[in-house]
């Protein structure tokens, strides 16, 4: 099984236990380490926003959790047809973790939709070496 297939159907799965009471909008995510590794997130949603967290940031959670640093490829998924990117702060997490040619897989119910890199989601990522020695 291809790890886009293995990626897309862990965060269809994942995307199922999402929190959202409030927006009735439920996200998945799923990442391919570096290593090899798969972890997945949902968006948990409160009733105080902004106190929610996406699906994003618990992969990633879940990854450095893991022992894992570095994301190889990250696909979401959200609960319409319509295609959804990450949020900007989400945005930043990948960069965090990522590089720029870490690949953003964009997914609906039909499968993955769109492949892109993240230097073309995030072109002006905020890095490390932006922070004054």
């Amino acid at each position: 099984m291809s790890k886009k297939i293995t990626l897309f159907e862990t965060a269809l799965k994942i995307m199922e236990n999402a929190y959202a009471p409030y927006s009735k909008f439920s996200v998945g995510a799923a990442i391919l380490s570096s290593n090899g590794n798969i972890y997945s997130g949902c968006n948990v949603e409160n009733i105080s926003y902004p106190c929610g967290t996406c699906a994003e940031q618990g992969a990633i959670s879940a990854m450095v959790a893991g022992g894992d640093a570095e994301i190889s490829e990250i696909l979401i998924i959200g609960k319409g047809s319509n295609l959804i990117t990450p949020c900007g702060a989400c945005r930043q997490r990948i960069a965090e973790f990522g590089t720029p040619e870490t690949i953003i897989h964009l997914a609906n119910k039909n499968g993955i939709q769109k492949s892109l890199p993240l230097k073309e989601l995030l072109p002006l990522a905020f890095q490390d070496k932006d922070l004054t020695k």
